[in-house]
């Protein structure tokens, strides 16, 4: 892995932080329509995967995916996690679930969080 351990320590405060938000975010219940993705659970993901921790971060979009069905941010980031984890196949059933969730979209992801 590419991180030293003072990243390490960013990332696990980062990590702590955003599963606050997670739990903070499921709290306040669903809303009809869904007002907006799950932007914390979507920016922790992105974060475990940078960490070095994509097992972690595919069980975050899933959940995600328990939520917001075919959502194509957390299935950018499930893509990305499973490609991670040397998951070819999968990440290619997943890659195809993104493809046709996000064919009328007219912005290109970089990661499953906003801003990055």
């Amino acid at each position: 892995s590419d991180v030293c351990s003072s990243d390490l320590k960013g990332y696990d405060e980062a990590i702590a932080h955003l599963r606050m938000a997670v739990r903070l975010e499921d709290s306040l219940g669903p809303t009809m329509p869904p007002e907006v993705p799950s932007l914390s659970r979507l920016a922790l993901g992105a974060i475990l995967i940078e960490a070095g921790r994509p097992a972690d971060a595919e069980t975050v979009y899933l959940e995600d995916l328990q939520r917001s069905r075919e959502n194509g941010w957390a299935l950018f980031g499930l893509t990305q996690a499973l490609r991670a984890q040397g998951r070819a196949e999968d990440a290619s059933l997943s890659e195809a679930r993104f493809t046709e969730a996000w064919a009328r979209a007219d912005v290109t992801l970089t990661a499953s969080r906003i801003g990055r």
